[in-house]
């Protein structure tokens, strides 16, 4: 037991340094893209790797209406959304609480979504949850402490890849995180 709470507070903190980094880039203007065409279901895969563990005490599962969403992206920084997204969606949740990741084509782009059956977000918070060092009410279900960046980068990462991100809430309970990435065409060569 001693050794698997120390990993995961290593890792905790680990993710912690990892979007202090990111933070500090996108002020000095030096986050910089490296984008390539990418499936999307691979992002949310290898998202969902890095995840797994943590969502030992919760149902997670992914849904996905098309098998190959191709998406114009930073690999990196997608998979860095995905992971902080569902990870909120745990730490806020109750043990025995489902998140859904979901991908699927809206108008001329691709759109994630993460959704939890959780209490939810009061309205009033909405507007500022992806504000910098912004951390809500709510109460964390892990007792971890947050510093407010992760949906701040989120957005951040949305925006840089000309998309954007949103939360609504969730029927008939919960959040419901949604963001867009542009689609990349795919050519066929006859």
């Amino acid at each position: 037991q001693i050794y698997s709470d120390i990993y995961d507070d290593s890792m905790w903190l680990t993710s912690l340094v990892e979007n202090l980094l990111y933070a500090t880039r996108i002020e000095e203007g030096r986050m910089t893209l490296h984008t390539s065409p990418e499936l999307l279901g691979d992002l949310v895969e290898e998202a969902m790797n890095h995840i797994r563990r943590k969502a030992e005490r919760h149902r997670l599962s992914v849904v996905s209406d098309q098998n190959l969403l191709l998406v114009q992206a930073d690999a990196r920084l997608v998979v860095q959304v995905i992971v902080n997204l569902v990870d909120n969606a745990l730490k806020y949740t109750e043990p025995g609480s489902t998140v859904v990741v979901t991908t699927c084509i809206c108008g001329d782009m691709a759109q994630v979504s993460v959704a939890d059956n959780g209490s939810g977000i009061p309205d009033q918070e909405k507007e500022k949850i992806f504000d910098k060092f912004y951390c809500g009410t709510s109460k964390i279900a892990d007792n971890r402490r947050s510093i407010g960046l992760g949906l701040y980068l989120c957005r951040a990462i949305a925006e840089a890849h000309k998309g954007s991100i949103q939360v609504t809430d969730n029927q008939p309970q919960g959040a419901l995180f949604s963001f867009l990435l542009p689609l990349q065409e795919v050519i066929a060569y006859e």
